[in-house]
């Protein structure tokens, strides 16, 4: 059923564990994660990055959007179709009236000031719609190079401009950077626990983790604890998937079938460990 990202997380506030945000490619894909969370009785977060638009299945992208979201009519469990990583308030447009009913704007990149008023924007456009914003402070860089340079603090979050930033802007949920990176991390993951405390001790909101992938169980529940309510995950599933259909195809290319069903175990195993992790599993619409 489709379910607002306010409602979602405010259930996960209440029970303490994060919802999971896997980001799918095609429809096989939504329909494999659907599924999975289905099986496991856990409210799912379906996202969507608009750089995907060149593999969709169909011609527009409103077709496309639309049997995603006939997907999510049928499930048991509260699903949020959530946009990944916009930039723009046109591209966060097109979603919107796509059906998408949540959104988040990534400018994190910018200078402070234009992230906070390309948010507030964003905030004002989607509030009258009913759909909710997540935004970005601090920079979830791709790749894990900065573990090991001077300027990894200078990408990190400040809790203090979080909480700032947070009041500014109305936002729903705030992604924060406290060690984690999109992608491949380089050695094992550094993260910064005192400062995600001390984010969720001045942000009143759902606290968000991008760059799940790669992060040990451990270190994951212990986020989770300390109040991250959203975990977005992407390159772990995407490798399963490309690794069981390789396996296929080293023995034979003649059998799409096969290839189809491995990638759906190979997504469903990985998936499902996330699903348990963060205490999502088990939490019966």
């Amino acid at each position: 059923m489709l379910t607002s990202l306010t409602d979602i997380l405010s259930r996960g506030e209440s029970g303490g564990y994060a919802v999971m945000a896997p980001d799918f490619t095609n429809l096989f894909s939504a329909r494999v994660m659907l599924e999975t969370a289905e099986a496991l009785e856990a409210p799912l977060i379906l996202s969507y990055a608009a750089s995907f638009q060149p593999m969709m299945e169909v011609k527009a992208f409103s077709t496309f959007i639309d049997i995603v979201l006939e997907m999510i009519s049928g499930s048991s469990q509260p699903v949020c179709l959530h946009l990944d990583h916009a930039s723009s308030l046109e591209g966060i447009q097109e979603a919107v009236n796509a059906g998408f009913n949540s959104v988040m704007i990534d400018a994190s990149t910018a200078p402070y000031e234009e992230n906070l008023s390309l948010t507030r924007e964003v905030v004002e456009y989607a509030r009258p719609r009913r759909v909710n914003v997540e935004a970005e402070l601090g920079q979830v860089t791709t790749g894990a190079g900065y573990f090991q340079s001077g300027s990894r603090e200078e990408t990190l979050t400040d809790p203090a401009r979080a909480a700032e930033f947070a009041a500014q802007t109305g936002i729903d949920a705030l992604a924060v950077a406290f060690g984690n990176a999109h992608g491949a991390y380089v050695g094992e993951p550094d993260l910064d626990f005192e400062r995600l405390k001390q984010i969720r001790d001045r942000v009143d909101l759902p606290i968000v983790l991008h760059g799940a992938s790669g992060i040990p169980e451990d270190d994951l529940r212990r986020a989770v604890e300390l109040g991250i309510r959203k975990i977005n995950l992407y390159s772990e599933l995407i490798y399963s998937q490309h690794k069981a259909a390789l396996g296929v195809l080293r023995e034979t290319l003649m059998d799409p079938v096969r290839v189809a069903r491995a990638q759906a175990e190979g997504l469903e195993n990985v998936l499902g460990e996330y699903l348990v992790w963060s205490g999502s599993g088990g939490r019966k619409a």
